[in-house]
């Protein structure tokens, strides 16, 4: 693993040795989560052959014209990450992770996004559990950062989870920017129409609190993205048993979208292994 620099954003990368897949994949987080939760999600798809970016998007928050925590909003994220991209300088797979997935939906219309993949993303228009709390109800109208989720409600975003890392995901939780889950119960986002988008990809848990099946499903459907179902998870697809069902349904996705382009093997092995 390196650290490198994408315009001012550190980021963590890993390039393995041999690449199997043209494009490398960007990744990004969930609310209250940071590069940090990534990193089994990040060591899984380097493991097979995808060179693999996690940009600190945090890192420029209060500096120069970008928003501070308690202002960030969510089409300031998206651009946040955009430049993110940008400085990779070359075309990208984006995967995001809840609101992180919300923004690689959001990307699909950047000339350097070759596919977008949400894993469990939250709702738009949905009042989701993950930022409820009277607490954190007033500091999304006063647009002020929110709080981690605590007690139940914490158990529930992390049950997938391995539970050798639930402590560690548990200490490495940070307060996050209200305004963007205002923008996001509030349905205030807008998504480019299919025939101007990469391929999109929505993963789900069938038994996700933060982001009832039902509501996902149509909102994918409202977005032309392909859905895919993981039974008996919740929220938590970037670890755990979910894990490899969640990128196997991506590389499926991916290849079918992509085509040959995006693996670097020879004709051959291409037509002997389309979908690994």
């Amino acid at each position: 693993m390196d650290d490198v620099e994408l315009g001012r954003f550190p980021a963590q990368c890993e390039r393995p040795e041999p690449l199997k897949f043209a494009w490398p994949v960007v990744l990004l987080p969930e609310l209250f989560t940071t590069p940090r939760h990534l990193a089994l999600l990040f060591g899984y798809l380097a493991s097979i052959g995808w060179e693999v970016f996690v940009p600190d998007l945090r890192a420029a928050l209060g500096k120069g014209s970008t928003p501070p925590l308690a202002k960030l909003r969510f089409d300031d994220l998206a651009a946040l990450a955009a430049e993110a991209i940008d400085g990779i300088g070359r075309d990208a797979v984006v995967v995001g992770h809840g609101v992180g997935g919300l923004v690689a939906l959001k990307l699909s219309r950047h000339r350097r996004v070759k596919a977008a993949v949400a894993y469990a993303p939250l709702v738009p228009g949905f009042r989701t559990p993950l930022v409820g709390g009277i607490a954190n109800r007033l500091a999304m109208r006063w647009r002020m950062p929110i709080k981690p989720p605590r007690g139940r409600i914490l158990f529930e975003l992390i049950a997938d989870s391995d539970p050798f890392t639930r402590d560690g995901l548990i200490h490495g939780m940070v307060p996050d920017s209200g305004a963007i889950a205002a923008d996001v119960i509030a349905g205030a986002i807008e998504f480019a129409p299919p025939d101007k988008a990469a391929p999109r990809l929505v993963v789900a848990g069938d038994s996700d609190i933060f982001a009832p099946l039902a509501r996902t499903s149509k909102f994918a459907e409202s977005i032309g993205a392909k859905l895919a179902v993981i039974a008996g998870r919740g929220h938590w697809l970037i670890g755990g048993r979910a894990l490899e069902r969640a990128i196997s349904d991506t590389q499926r996705f991916l290849v079918r979208a992509l085509g040959q382009d995006l693996l670097l093997l020879y004709p051959e092995e291409w037509k002997n292994d389309p979908d690994d």
